[in-house]
C-alpha cells in the first residue's frame, strides 16, 4: 500500500525536476550559448587610453551576456588594443564606437602550410 502511494508521486516529481533543469538552462545560463570567439580591438590611444580600466569600461558598453573581465583575453601596451571574446554582434558594435580603429576575429597561423 505504501508503494502505491509513493508510485503516484512520481510523474509529479519527474516533471517538476524537468521544469526546473529547462528553466535553469534557460534563464541562468544563456551566456554559454552564445557563439563567441576572439577577437583582436585596435584603438585610437588619443580618444581611448590604452589601459586595463578603459578597455573593461568599453566592453562594458556592449557586451550582453557576460562581464568584461569574463570577455578580456589579452591587453596590449605596445599597440593600444586588447582582445576579447566577443559574439558577431557585440563586435560590430564595438566596431561603431568613436575610438576603435578596428575590430576583426584572430586567426591561427601555421607557419608549417601555405
Amino acid at each position: 500500500m505504501a508503494v502505491a502511494k509513493t508510485l503516484r508521486f512520481v510523474p509529479l516529481v519527474t516533471t517538476f525536476i524537468i521544469i526546473f533543469i529547462s528553466t535553469a538552462i534557460t534563464h541562468g545560463h544563456a551566456a554559454s550559448f552564445t557563439p563567441r570567439k576572439v577577437y583582436l580591438v585596435f584603438l585610437d590611444s588619443q580618444i581611448i587610453p590604452s589601459t586595463k580600466p578603459a578597455h573593461l569600461d568599453l566592453l562594458k558598453t556592449v557586451l550582453q551576456d557576460i562581464t568584461p573581465e569574463e570577455s578580456l583575453v589579452y591587453d596590449y601596451r605596445s599597440t593600444s588594443g586588447f582582445a576579447a571574446k566577443l559574439s558577431e554582434t557585440e563586435a560590430k558594435h564595438l566596431a561603431s564606437i568613436k575610438g576603435v580603429v578596428s575590430v576583426f576575429p584572430s586567426e591561427v597561423a601555421h607557419l608549417d602550410r601555405p
